[in-house]
């Protein structure tokens, strides 16, 4: 890994405006004063309730999306003081992997129609003919064989598992050097789950890029992040509330947040399952965007809330080898 990270997230902040003609319009803030670092071939799995801004992030750090305030910085040049050539290299090495794979290739397309001009573009090849050389590489690489027979095809004959490897395949026939895997996972069978992820880090291996792993399933964060090595970031309510090297959030996590999530991931030993601190929250009702509290965030629903909770927004520091937004954070070294 390179001393300077690959991309970086610097105080980064992001507004919506909700409401309409017939309804009060409100400033939502989907992201809220973020930093975040992804070295090179590093992985961070960036875990959150739906609705939390993870998705918000991940289009900011492909520059799909403009921050309010903040950076993103992409090999330690901000993406948007880039000259025009400077972004569009940078657009070819951020890739994104959608939730739906549906929704994101054209229906009257075949698998080549869609695949293809990207690679032209881009000049990764000179020719359609090349084009169709390169795609059959890399689909037999995400394991659909015969390639011919993939790429001459139609979305709607493709299984969601066979359109997910083409999204795969999309994202790294440009050998990009960043990935965003927004809930890249979800839409498949729990059977085909691990398998999509394994073959991620295979592909990781072999071209060298870094993943954002955005997920609402922890267990699946955990699976990605303790075979394919990384960060976890726990988003909640648009901010970072934990982050550090995934074994050491999985084994012993600090925010209470954390600690409730980490109860939902299912383990073999019942020993370990009954040691767990299992806090009770006091409230399973999570709060709006737009009605985000006062002070800590959490704090309606944490069950160790105190007065100054409730006035002072925790700072994210560095604790215990990693960040962790608590005021009381030491009390939960165990």
């Amino acid at each position: 890994m390179s001393e300077e990270p690959l991309l970086q997230v610097v105080k980064v902040t992001k507004n919506f405006v909700k409401g309409g003609l017939f309804s009060p319009r409100k400033a939502v803030r989907a992201v809220d004063n973020v930093s975040l670092e992804i070295g090179m071939v590093e992985n961070v799995a960036l875990v959150g309730e739906s609705g939390c801004g993870k998705s918000t992030l991940g289009k900011l750090t492909l520059g799909l999306l403009k921050p309010d305030s903040g950076k993103i910085l992409f090999e330690g040049k901000d993406i948007w003081s880039m000259k025009k050539d400077e972004f569009a290299k940078f657009r070819r090495n951020a890739q994104i992997i959608h939730q739906d794979p549906y929704t994101s290739l054209n229906p009257v397309r075949t698998i080549f129609q869609s695949l293809a001009p990207p690679l032209i573009r881009n000049k990764e090849v000179p020719n359609g003919k090349a084009a169709y050389e390169r795609l059959k590489e890399v689909l037999t690489m995400v394991g659909l064989t015969p390639p011919e027979d993939f790429l001459n095809r139609y979305p709607a004959r493709m299984s969601g598992g066979q359109m997910q490897r083409i999204i795969l395949a999309r994202a790294v026939s440009l050998r990009p050097k960043f990935i965003v895997a927004d809930e890249a996972v979800s839409m498949l069978d729990a059977s085909l789950r691990l398998g999509a992820v394994d073959l991620m880090l295979e592909l990781q291996k072999k071209f060298g890029m870094s993943y954002l792993f955005i997920t609402h399933d922890l267990g699946i964060a955990r699976y990605f992040i303790l075979k394919g090595r990384g960060k976890i970031a726990m988003m909640y309510l648009g901010s970072i509330v934990e982050a550090g090297e995934g074994d050491s959030v999985i084994q012993k996590p600090i925010h209470p947040y954390t600690q409730v999530m980490m109860t939902a991931i299912s383990v073999p030993d019942p020993k370990l399952t009954r040691s767990r601190p299992i806090p009770s929250l006091r409230s399973l009702e999570v709060p709006r965007l737009e009605q985000v509290p006062s002070g800590c965030k959490f704090h309606p629903r944490c069950p160790y809330a105190e007065k100054v909770c409730e006035e002072k927004v925790p700072e994210l520091r560095a604790f215990d080898s990693r960040l962790v937004a608590c005021h009381f954070a030491e009390r939960f070294v165990h």
